[in-house]
């Protein structure tokens, strides 16, 4: 009876060991730092890359041959970046960008910040799993001695 015994507890204990050493959470790790970005055509097309890395406080968003209007005319094709919190769910898959009051720069070679102009209402979703984004904000204030206000929205598809 004594073996019956230690052989069933040396079970139990085993099967213990096993269960144990299991995987705890099926979702697989968050990605902390990845590039993303968005299907596009032609080279002067607007396109979007999400520069994520969850280790610093704000992620950034580069908006390419992006078009503001500026009273009655619009402005060049700019390339626009914005600096933003992003948030991750806790399945890894989906990324989360927003803020208002956010100084954009213009990328001219190296990065301008422009804090006549403001980035409001900042959204922006990045669907890793499903490979879609979308984005919109508005963009205000004065640029090269034009006023902007204007709009952007956009959504698509991710490379």
């Amino acid at each position: 009876m004594k073996k019956l015994v230690s052989w069933l507890f040396v079970a139990a204990i085993f099967g213990l060991v096993i269960t144990s050493c299991g995987k705890d959470d099926p979702d697989e790790p968050v990605v902390e730092k990845q590039q993303l970005e968005s299907e596009h055509g032609e080279a002067n097309d607007t396109y979007l890359v999400y520069d994520i890395d969850l280790s610093k406080d704000s992620s950034t968003i580069y908006v390419y041959n992006a078009v503001f209007r500026m009273g009655e005319t619009t402005s060049p094709a700019l390339t626009v970046r914005v600096d933003a919190p992003c948030t991750v769910d806790k399945s890894g898959k989906v990324y989360r960008f927003s803020g208002t009051g956010i100084t954009p720069y213009l990328m001219r070679g190296t990065p301008v910040p422009v804090p006549t102009l403001s980035v409001n209402n900042l959204n922006s979703v990045v669907d890793v799993e499903n490979k879609t984004y979308s984005i919109s904000f508005d963009c205000q204030g004065v640029v090269m001695g034009k006023e902007i206000d204007g709009h952007y929205d956009k959504n698509g598809k991710l490379k």
